[in-house]
């Protein structure tokens, strides 16, 4: 039975890696309802939330959490496999809260760039990409 056998790994999907209900499902082989059945049946949003509470209540917590995402994007990418934006969208948003914390002032796009390498250990190579991405779509 698929349950027994993708339960736990989509629980921890969803809840640890914020990977969406419908790339769970095409990820282990089960249809989005499914997934849908098995998120109500074991609490994965208030586990979801828990999970965020606590891997975000100190900086330190929030800077593992997001190198544990980077990391968990750097494998899905090694294997070939799409990165939902709803993923990329909650890294953001949490690499947003780790800079409101490290410091309560503004910062320019060198400036951001600067200390999103710091923190995070970023490969050259997706460095000087991730640079020129930043430096062209920055909004402010």
């Amino acid at each position: 039975m698929k349950r027994d056998k993708f339960f736990d790994i989509a629980e921890k999907m969803y809840v640890e890696q914020f990977i969406t209900e419908e790339e769970i499902a095409k990820r282990i082989g089960v249809c989005d309802r499914t997934i849908r059945r098995w998120k109500a049946l074991g609490d994965w949003g208030i586990k979801r939330d828990e999970f965020l509470k606590a891997n975000t209540i100190s900086k330190d917590a929030m800077y593992a959490l997001a190198h544990k995402m980077l990391d968990d994007f750097h494998q899905d990418m090694d294997n070939h496999l799409y990165i939902n934006p709803s993923r990329i969208n909650m890294f953001i948003n949490l690499t947003n809260e780790v800079i409101k914390k490290e410091n309560k002032q503004s910062y320019s796009k060198e400036e951001f760039l600067k200390i999103a390498f710091q923190v995070f250990d970023i490969d050259k190579e997706i460095e000087l990409d991730f640079q020129k991405m930043m430096l062209e779509d920055w909004d402010y």
